[in-house]
């Protein structure tokens, strides 16, 4: 991450932070959590005038650097469970990458949550201002070499509840119960280790992702994945070539509830 893009991160948390300044909150109070996409202008109307104006001075550069091409696509990208265009994207662009950092016998497959993809892509030109709004966070890439049977229980933990967004796997869940399950195109080992490239804020346990505090050892690279997003586009990119958008049936829920 250059300069630039360190001081929009930093202006963003600054916005959030003065949003939220000065509300109190009381014991009886009741909260309603909302789901707001990153792109939203909702709270732009309700900005007080210190707000907005610390936003017209940096918004110059905001724009010019946001407003940056960084890539293209041919159809729009959302992102929705068990799998998507987007999401698809995000995961193939972590297991690109690490392989890339790591090398590719180092990696076996990659996740990351649906929850930290906060927009979709447009069809077209594709700017910088895009890939921060799906992508907002500091989620880092992190490497995690796990038994093939805490792979397992991951799994088991999709089946009984949600899946995230995967790639270099091939999963079927019928009932609740994994009817197929392929790493790199072959069955499942319990016995032998395998590493997973992922993001700190599933190793840590958010989205309720306590089966990755098992480990047997974990890489931490330091690097964002909205970098990951952006050297991945790169590549397609420099080759004249769209941000590839596809589903390929990785994952299948036949679940009757």
């Amino acid at each position: 991450m250059d300069a630039v893009q360190k001081r929009i991160s930093r202006f963003f948390l600054c916005v959030i932070l003065i949003l939220t300044a000065g509300v109190v909150i009381s014991p009886a109070q009741t909260i309603k959590a909302t789901r707001v996409l990153m792109d939203t202008s909702v709270y732009q109307q309700k900005a007080s005038p210190a707000v907005r104006k610390i936003m017209q001075k940096y918004a110059p550069e905001l724009n010019r650097k946001m407003n940056q091409v960084v890539g293209y696509t041919t159809v729009s990208m959302d992102s929705y469970p068990p799998e998507s265009p987007l999401s698809n994207m995000a995961a193939d662009a972590l297991l690109s990458i690490a392989r890339r950092h790591y090398g590719i016998d180092q990696v076996d497959f990659a996740m990351t949550n649906f929850g930290g993809i906060r927009s979709s892509f447009p069809k077209g030109d594709l700017t910088l201002y895009y890939i921060y709004s799906a992508f907002p966070f500091e989620n880092a890439l992190v490497l995690v070499t796990l038994k093939g049977s805490q792979v397992r229980e991951l799994f088991e933990f999709f089946a009984q509840t949600r899946v995230e967004a995967l790639a270099g796997v091939r999963l079927k869940i019928d009932d609740h119960k994994i009817t197929e399950l392929l790493i790199n195109g072959q069955p499942l080992q319990e016995h032998r280790t395998y590493r997973l490239a992922t993001i700190d804020f599933l190793l840590t346990g958010g989205d309720r992702m306590t089966s990755l505090k098992n480990n047997l050892g974990v890489d931490y690279s330091g690097i964002t994945l909205r970098d990951v997003i952006l050297e991945y586009i790169g590549v397609f990119t420099k080759n004249g070539e769209p941000v590839p958008a596809r589903k390929d049936g990785r994952v299948v829920i036949n679940n009757a509830d």
